[in-house]
């Protein structure tokens, strides 16, 4: 429980970032109204700063989580054509990092580094991926080539309220992925499945809180998704298949925030309130995998492990134990796949 709760903590926090990044690191203020003054010039940018660091240090590890690894689980190339589906349900796990000690939420205005440590929490994000075909290709061989199919799938984010944290996707908790993949050779029993998949994944638009004494920071419909790459291979020996790939992922976190900071000024109190309208980051990572699936091709389980690989080196003031921002991640999916 206390895991989970310094996760979305830290994605609360985090989210906070969105005080432009550059006004921060010059010191100069990023509140949008400060009320009880006066204050000194720069009142909160250490509070910006540290969620600053925290956006770049827990950002790219809920981006692995959505993109996983192959955008079909245990397959590699097309179906071969119209009225030919696969279902697989899954969900993938990033072996991600939190921080490990409790932070107030100052107004300083002095950056004052803190090294937050850094504990090991998995990152779950469970989904259903259906492939629908739609083109034969090109017999060629012992094989198909060109061959199409339609991806869409959905992505589920459940509600989490512990104590002073709330997380609440809009509606359903569900978001919709779309995509397309194109088989570069179809699998026959001589032949690997080989094929190029383009994905756009998302989280479900969400609504996060956290409150601590009389300050609270909140991230209002924030929007996540990936733009997932693949090229990937699979051949299956009667019961037993084999696959992996490589791809890129690129990763695109918009939002709007909220802050109330109270500070004692000089013996005076001081209310420090933040809007911004929308905060956009990105990065874009390489990733490689593999696989193994048991059962026959029309019905399987499926056991995949990749590893995300560290993206733009992102500086911050402060530290998370041995680990740095954008870093490399271990990831892992557990899935059922269907065809018919």
């Amino acid at each position: 429980m206390r895991s989970r709760r310094t996760l979305v903590a830290a994605l609360v926090v985090a989210a906070c970032a969105a005080v432009a990044a550059p006004a921060v690191a010059e010191a100069q203020g990023c509140s949008a109204g400060i009320t009880g003054g006066p204050v000194p010039p720069g009142f909160g940018s250490d509070a910006c700063q540290k969620a600053r660091d925290l956006f770049l240090f827990i950002a790219p590890q809920v981006g692995t989580a959505l993109s996983g690894g192959n955008v079909m689980l245990g397959e590699g190339g097309a179906l071969g054509g119209w009225g030919k589906r696969s279902i697989v349900l899954r969900t993938s796990v990033v072996e991600g990092y939190v921080p490990e000690r409790s932070i107030a939420i100052t107004g300083t205005e002095f950056l004052e580094p803190v090294d937050f440590g850094a504990q090991r929490v998995p990152v779950p994000v469970p989904s259903l991926d259906i492939a629908i075909g739609l083109l034969r290709g090109v017999p060629v061989g012992l094989t198909n080539v060109g061959g199409v199919d339609l991806l869409v799938g959905v992505t589920y984010l459940p509600s989490v309220t512990r104590d002073d944290f709330s997380l609440r996707p809009d509606g359903n908790g569900i978001a919709a992925t779309l995509g397309a993949r194109l088989g570069l050779l179809q699998e026959s029993a001589a032949v690997p499945g080989v094929a190029v998949s383009w994905l756009r994944r998302r989280l479900p638009t969400t609504t996060a809180r956290y409150t601590t004494g009389d300050d609270s920071l909140g991230v209002i419909d924030a929007r996540v998704a990936t733009s997932v790459l693949r090229l990937t291979a699979k051949k299956h020996f009667g019961f037993i298949g084999f696959g992996g790939g490589i791809g890129q992922d690129r990763h695109d976190s918009r939002t709007e925030l909220t802050a109330v900071v109270n500070e004692s000024v000089d013996g005076r109190a001081a209310r420090a309130q933040l809007a911004v309208p929308e905060y956009r980051f990105t990065t874009t990572r390489t990733t490689f995998f593999g696989n193994i699936s048991l059962g026959l091709p029309r019905a399987q389980v499926v056991l995949e492990v990749g590893q995300s690989r560290a993206g733009d080196e992102r500086s911050t003031s402060n530290s998370f134990g041995d680990r740095r921002a954008n870093e490399a991640y271990r990831y892992g999916s557990l899935g059922i796949g269907l065809r018919f």
